[in-house]
C-alpha cells in the first residue's frame, strides 16, 4: 500500500478514452448520462471488496452500477446491497447478471439519478464514476454515518486524502493501463 499520488494523469486519459469508444458504440444514446459506461476489471471489483473489507455485515450502495458487477461479488461475500444507474440498460443487465449469479435475493437494482438516492443505509459505497461527479458526492458521503467506507475505482475525491490506495497495472491485448483504487472513511467530524 501506498500514498495517494497528488495527481493522477492516466485518470484522465482513460476517461477520455472511454468517453471516445462510448460515443463510437452509440450505447445508452438515449439516455443522458454523468459518465461513460466501462467496466471494472474482475480483478479490480476484488481489490475494492478487498481494500473495504466487504462482509455479511455491509450493505452496500454502488452508485453507478452499470452491470452490477461490484454489487454482485460483494453479494458472494454475503453483503446487501443496492446498484443505482440512469440507464435502463444497464440495469436489466445487471438484475439479470444477478440472477444469474445466484444474488439477487440479497440485491435490488434501481434506474434513478444518483444524485437524488437516499444512502443514509450504506455501510459501504463504491464507485466508478469521475473526479467531478466524485467531488459533487462529497458532502452527501460526508453525510454519512462516521465510519461509511467509501471506494472508488480509479477517481480521487479532490484533496480528501484516500486512507488506502492501491494501483495495478493491467496489460489489456499489449496496451498497459494503471488502474487505481482509492479506500476512505467517513470521520467521526466533518
Amino acid at each position: 500500500m501506498k500514498s495517494a499520488p497528488k495527481t493522477y494523469p492516466i485518470t484522465l486519459y482513460m476517461y477520455a478514452l472511454a468517453t471516445f469508444f462510448l460515443c463510437l458504440s452509440g450505447t445508452s444514446a438515449a439516455v443522458e448520462l454523468d459518465v461513460p459506461y466501462v467496466e471494472t476489471p474482475p480483478e479490480l471489483v476484488e481489490i475494492m471488496m478487498d481494500l473495504a473489507e466487504i462482509g455479511p455485515d455491509d450493505y452496500v450502495i454502488d452508485l453507478g452500477t452499470g452491470d452490477g458487477r461490484i454489487l454482485i461479488a460483494a453479494a458472494k461475500r454475503g453483503a446487501a446491497g443496492t446498484g443505482i444507474d440512469l440507464d435502463p440498460v444497464r440495469i436489466e443487465e445487471a438484475k439479470q447478471n444477478a440472477v444469474d449469479a445466484g444474488v439477487e435475493n440479497n440485491l435490488q437494482f434501481i434506474e434513478q439519478d444518483l444524485f437524488e438516492t437516499d444512502i443514509s443505509k450504506a455501510t459501504v459505497i463504491t464507485l466508478f464514476l469521475n473526479e467531478e461527479v466524485n467531488l459533487k458526492l462529497r458532502p452527501a458521503l460526508l453525510k454519512l454515518k462516521p465510519g461509511t467506507k467509501i471506494v472508488s475505482h480509479m477517481f480521487a475525491m479532490g484533496d480528501w486524502q484516500p486512507l488506502r490506495y492501491q494501483q495495478v497495472l493491467r496489460n489489456n491485448n499489449g496496451n498497459f493501463l494503471i488502474h487505481e483504487v482509492f479506500y476512505w472513511e467517513v470521520p467521526a467530524s466533518n
